[in-house]
């Protein structure tokens, strides 16, 4: 979203209009704001959960994940934005946001979407079969499907990260341009790389997310007995925000280190041996391994994980579909250096050909100026 931002900065005077955590409203700005002249309005906001939710989810106008961001200042707080600023175009981010379509006040509407939200949806509830928790997330698809059409046919341009979910996003809406806009990365945030012995091997996501959850856990029960057998001087390292308590069982059932969050993952990158991805749903593109082949960090993935940045498993990553698969995988990497190399290089050289973050922001702003005119 910060790269939405940063770029639309470049070539506009930019607001950011934010929902906030209440405890957020009044703190300090980050100074990056006022370094990019970005204007920042922030909401307060509880999103809503619980069986009413669940409830609304299912009988209300909106499917549960956008209704859960529906708040009551935030249409007046728009309106009033677009009257004294009379914006060339409001950029949408991610879908959840575009609910809020009609306060725009005749705006043209930008829509930058994530992943096709129905899409994953539908993963989700295909891991987690038929548990309440499943069979309520089928109900939503459908749901989802139908907003994420409704509201990409309000848009004057659809912004999706790879080009599967552009062509879906171009049935769903026919009449309304779709354009691919990928994600990216800062090539000179990241040191040079520095493992050190024993190897260690990154496992990071925000396990704020089930999907990350799921794939973490199974990978460290059924993939890294797998590795140690192999590697036994390995160490598995779990960083991201929110690990919940089955993670940290899962982790000290296998003598793992559990880190949460931390304040530069270029430097996590820098200093890991690899990088495993364990993803078995989701949907969009996987920001953290452009962040790593950025950052020349082998990467061990599913390919559902590497789905949307157009790699070729075997020369960009190494594949495994199963928790089995992928501790084969990770064994094989650490016990060859000169594998693990051949991954750095082309993974680098993929990164400055494709998502170098000011190509992709120059590509923003020439896609959003059609809007603008």
């Amino acid at each position: 979203m910060w790269q939405n931002v940063r770029a639309a900065s470049r070539a506009y005077e930019t607001s950011l209009v934010s929902l906030v955590s209440p405890s957020e409203e009044k703190l300090p700005l980050p100074r990056v704001f006022e370094e990019h002249g970005v204007r920042v309005t922030r909401v307060a906001h509880c999103a809503s959960a619980g069986l009413k939710a669940a409830w609304d989810g299912l009988v209300g106008p909106l499917p549960y994940t956008l209704a859960r961001y529906r708040n009551a200042r935030l249409p007046g707080v728009l309106r009033a934005l677009v009257a004294e600023t009379r914006p060339h175009f409001a950029m949408v981010t991610p879908l959840h946001m575009a609910s809020y379509a009609d306060d725009l006040e005749g705006a043209p509407m930008v829509l930058r979407e994530h992943n096709l939200e129905h899409v994953w949806m539908k993963r989700y509830a295909q891991r987690l079969g038929f548990t309440p928790e499943g069979i309520y997330a089928r109900t939503q698809v459908k749901r989802l499907r139908d907003a994420e059409a409704t509201l990409a046919r309000k848009t004057a341009l659809v912004l999706p990260v790879q080009a599967a979910e552009a062509a879906e996003l171009r049935t769903l809406a026919p009449e309304t341009p779709v354009e691919v806009l990928p994600v990216g990365v800062d090539l000179d945030g990241y040191p040079q790389p520095h493992p050190g012995e024993p190897p260690v091997v990154l496992l990071a996501g925000s396990f704020a997310w089930p999907p990350n959850v799921d794939g973490a856990i199974q990978f460290m029960r059924k993939g890294w007995p797998r590795v140690t057998a192999r590697v036994p001087r390995a160490r598995l390292r779990v960083v991201g925000k929110e690990p919940p308590r089955a993670i940290h069982r899962a982790a000290d059932s296998i003598g793992a280190e559990v880190v949460g969050y931390v304040d530069s993952m270029a430097q996590e990158f820098a200093s890991a041996t690899l990088l495993v991805v364990p993803l078995w749903a989701g949907a969009g593109a996987r920001v953290k391994i452009m962040e790593a082949m950025a950052a020349r960090l082998p990467i061990v993935a599913t390919r559902l994980a590497a789905e949307g940045l157009d790699l070729r498993a075997g020369e960009h990553y190494a594949p495994g579909d199963t928790p089995g698969e992928l501790g084969g995988q990770v064994a094989a990497l650490l016990l060859s250096p000169e594998l693990r190399e051949v991954f750095r290089k082309r993974g680098r050289a993929l990164a400055e050909e494709r998502w170098d973050q000011d190509k992709v922001a120059d590509l923003q702003n020439a896609l959003c100026a059609g809007v603008a005119r």
